[in-house]
């Protein structure tokens, strides 16, 4: 069983901000966080009925929810990329207190005309919009939602009349048969970082809002003033009563004055006690903080338990990188640039699979992160350029472990990608920024990386880590190839052709790339391109030979089920 809140945006689009007061980036899909505080405004403001709270606190205690949402458009300038800029009218000017009878359009527009939209001063102001494909968004839940419980979620969501800006406006339903997702919650590194909310929620929204102490509040203040304006006019009435009597006659006059003046002090006093109870202090109604994070990914097609796959987890962050064009040749820059930044943002201890060392400051022999350039190559016209970077995890490392490491580096406090630079203090300047578009250039991909395959071209070349010399100096390096592919998991490759030139359109030749140097002796370790051929079809990422930590050996598929990789 299963059922989903189904939301309709009205107007075709989506107003509301990713990043806060900024108002930068527009929201899509919808945060689940940000659905349940539109609910829970609604069941605020319409009496606060008791069975719908018990379905907002039941809602709250469920995991978070699938979503199915379509790719949307952002409205933007085309040259800036932000939102567009609109100039709007600021709020009502204070009226003034009588209107000149004079000509003059100044004095008119202070006296009051300042209230026409036309006369106010503009400020500008953002309107961050998504325009998705199709306007139907669904929070979809596996369970199964109890009887009791459905006329007042139903209800509820039938007062929800706006989620984000308050011109968004929406129709929310209650269906029990949502459609599939095309976000589900991951762990680890994901596509997209939402707020959802958790057990406490609506609480936690009722304190935060604070609407009952804040009315009270006014409405003590307006009462202790009105009492003292009535105080006041009465005194002045009895005052004018009492003008020019005298014994008696003074007394029965002001009988009643001091009767009415003391019940208002005594309405006062009851005021004041209450008041006092605040100790001084304005409540405020103040913005919820964002609640729980979850990572969001697109949902997996299953992989075949028969297809090899190597140490490396398939599923690549990827990052784009704008700024100062880089060839592929620049790889080993490229590769210490990225490794040096996260290493100044982590914090120590320094885990192994990151570092590559272990606590005592020798090499770690089990897997860690490899960093490796993602190009553009394998298509038509395609020039080597760097186009950005992939972070290639162990596919044993704990997913949870990796998010807590890498989240706050790639994400800022409101959840979206958090722009890196990089410069290594001489040429190489560029920004990184975790790729979260849902249709990225097609390199900018973990399939392209990731195959299957039973042919992979190697696209940075292949790092040997011992020089051959003899006739058979060739096949023998294609066997110390050949070990290394079994070194990251993979089966012994049925053959290895190595050639100066890769087979990948695109690539540069292998001598124009700069050699990795040994370590011990600081003599150069060759490098060629290779062509590797595996008797099944293996998964990737292939990244082979002594450079594959460092964006050297990083291979392509070349076919898929039979079909050309381009």
């Amino acid at each position: 069983m299963m059922f989903g809140l189904c939301v309709h945006y009205l107007n075709g689009w989506a107003m509301a901000a990713a990043d806060g007061a900024r108002k930068e980036r527009a929201e899509w899909p919808p945060h689940p966080d940000r659905v349940f505080m539109a609910m829970a405004a609604a069941w605020f403001e319409t009496g606060q009925d008791e069975p719908e709270k018990d379905a907002l606190e039941w809602l709250e205690r469920l995991p978070p929810p699938d979503i199915a949402a379509t790719d949307a458009e952002i409205r933007c300038e085309l040259k800036s990329g932000t939102p567009v800029t609109s100039y709007v009218p600021v709020n009502d000017t204070t009226l003034g207190k009588k209107i000149p009878d004079t000509p003059d359009l100044g004095k008119l527009k202070e006296a009051g005309l300042g209230l026409i939209p036309e006369h106010r001063p503009r400020q500008p102001r953002k309107f961050p919009v998504a325009i998705p494909h199709v306007p139907i968004v669904h929070l979809i839940w596996k369970e199964d939602l109890p009887q009791i419980l459905r006329d007042p979620l139903a209800s509820l969501c039938n007062k929800v009349v706006s989620i984000g800006h308050s011109s968004s406006l929406v129709q929310m339903c209650l269906t029990d048969t949502p459609p599939a997702p095309d976000f589900i919650p991951v762990e680890g590194i994901a596509l997209h970082r939402l707020r959802v909310f958790g057990p406490g929620r609506l609480e936690y929204l009722k304190t935060r809002c604070n609407k009952d102490s804040v009315i009270r509040h006014r409405d003590l203040s307006a009462a202790i003033e009105s009492l003292q304006e009535r105080k006041k006019k009465i005194d002045r009435k009895r005052k004018a009563a009492l003008k020019g009597l005298k014994g008696t006659d003074k007394k029965q006059a002001e009988a009643p004055f001091r009767h009415e003046l003391g019940a208002i002090d005594n309405d006062l006093e009851v005021c004041h006690a209450e008041l006092d109870g605040f100790e001084g202090r304005v409540p405020n109604s103040l913005w919820p903080e964002p609640g729980l994070w979850q990572g969001y990914g697109r949902p997996s097609q299953p992989q075949r338990s028969d297809t090899s796959g190597s140490l490396f987890d398939e599923r690549l962050i990827v990052m784009a990188i704008t700024g100062k064009r880089l060839s592929l040749t620049s790889t080993l820059k490229l590769t210490e640039a990225i490794r040096g930044a996260l290493l100044s943002a982590c914090p120590e201890p320094i885990p192994e699979w990151i570092s590559g060392h272990r606590p005592d400051g020798s090499r770690s022999l089990a897997p860690h992160l490899a960093y490796f350039p993602l190009p553009f190559v394998g298509r038509d016209h395609a020039d080597g350029r760097i186009m950005g970077a992939a972070l290639a995890l162990p596919r044993s490392l704990d997913k949870n472990e990796a998010g807590k490491i890498l989240e706050p580096w790639l994400r800022d406090d409101n959840g979206l990608a958090r722009p890196i630079k990089l410069f290594d203090g001489l040429w190489l300047e560029c920004t990184m920024e975790l790729e979260t578009r849902e249709t990225p250039p097609w390199n900018l991909r973990s399939g392209p990386w990731a195959g299957p395959s039973r042919i992979w071209a190697s696209v940075t070349p292949v790092v040997l880590d011992r020089h051959f010399d003899g006739k058979d100096k060739w096949e023998r390096a294609a066997g110390v190839i050949q070990h290394a592919c079994e070194r990251i998991g993979l089966p012994r490759p049925e053959k290895v052709l190595l050639h100066p030139v890769s087979l990948v359109e695109g690539a540069p030749h292998s001598r124009d790339f700069p050699p990795i140097k040994r370590k011990s002796d600081n003599g150069r370790m060759h490098h060629c391109h290779a062509v590797i051929l595996f008797a099944e079809p293996v998964r990737g990422p292939v990244l082979v030979g002594a450079g594959r930590f460092r964006g050297y050996g990083l291979c392509r598929p070349m076919d898929q089920g039979g079909t050309s990789h381009d």
